[in-house]
């Protein structure tokens, strides 16, 4: 029995895509002739493809994450809309980079494991965050964010090492507040406090708590620039001690406090992905960024990186 199938090109402008091309045969093959047909014509079908614009470009990261999060169908649907395709039409896709057509490894657009197959990194292989914390249709972000970065704030807390101890916390609201965001706020680190920390609570606002961190995390001080100007008030932290504390013009706030605080707003947030489930493939977008202690990437002679 005779069908369409689709060979669709993701014309690349450097790492954003703005228009498909597209190349339809009809075939009476099984589904792996077909797509080997398909792959040994791609650079024939791609000189006799058609130029399909697309409303809402997309870049390659998001087309990557789209896949890994299981809808990237969605992205083709105006194309197969306009074809009057099937439901479930064959495709195969290929990447093309500024006119030249990349391929690193032929799979399955079901792999949500695409991007750390060892094809991707060189021979080094790394253990999938998205497929160790995947919960059924969903992501088990409270167990990931305590495996990446709250089991190390309490080890250092525990310790006695309370700079250190406030410099992950301070590390984790940036990596937060870049999943939730981007570079799409002036200031996302503010920005996500605003939206989900009760930070008043500490007697301190989410701009100082920002300028200690620009202190601590870049000079190990509490002088950022704004501080040295007096253009932010200069705070600081302590353990113990109830009440407002302050000394020499400094503010300490209560830093046990601050991550109970951080642990509601964590709670508050990952709570908004139950309401728009479509932030789920921006979150597996940006997470890709992100390392951590529990991922590293094993080459086979025993060299491991992050």
């Amino acid at each position: 029995m005779r069908e369409d199938v689709y060979s669709i090109f993701l014309m690349l402008s450097g790492n954003l895509c703005s228009e498909m091309r597209y190349k339809v045969h009809s075939v009476d093959m099984s589904t792996s002739k077909a797509l080997k047909f398909m792959r040994g014509r791609a650079p024939k079908d791609l000189r006799d493809s058609r130029v399909f614009k697309l409303a809402k470009p997309f870049t390659q990261a998001e087309y990557y994450s789209q896949c890994r999060v299981g809808t990237h169908m969605d992205l083709f649907e105006p194309l197969f809309k306009k074809l009057a395709a099937g439901p479930q039409p064959l495709m195969c896709v290929t990447m093309v980079q500024d006119g030249v057509i990349k391929v690193s490894a032929s799979i399955s657009l079901d792999d949500t494991n695409l991007y750390l197959r060892p094809e991707f990194l060189d021979g080094y292989k790394m253990d999938d965050w998205l497929a160790k914390y995947r919960k059924g249709s969903g992501i088990d972000i409270p167990q990931l964010i305590n495996d990446d970065f709250y089991e190390a704030i309490r080890l250092t807390f525990n310790a006695g090492k309370l700079v250190s101890s406030m410099k992950l916390l301070l590390s984790c609201l940036d990596s937060l507040a870049y999943v939730e965001y981007g570079d799409d706020k002036q200031n996302p680190f503010v920005a996500w406090l605003d939206e989900y920390a009760d930070i008043a609570s500490l007697g301190i606002t989410s701009a100082e708590l920002w300028e200690l961190r620009n202190g601590l995390l870049h000079m190990t001080n509490l002088n950022s620039k704004k501080v040295r100007t007096n253009k932010v008030r200069q705070i600081s932290f302590r353990v113990g001690a109830d009440g407002d504390f302050g000394r020499d013009g400094i503010y300490f706030f209560d830093f046990k406090k601050l991550i109970d605080v951080c642990a509601v707003a964590i709670n508050r947030w990952i709570a908004s992905y139950n309401v728009d489930r479509s932030k789920f493939a921006k979150f597996v977008e940006r997470y890709d960024m992100t390392i951590s202690d529990s991922r590293i990437a094993i080459l086979s002679k025993g060299t491991h990186t992050a």
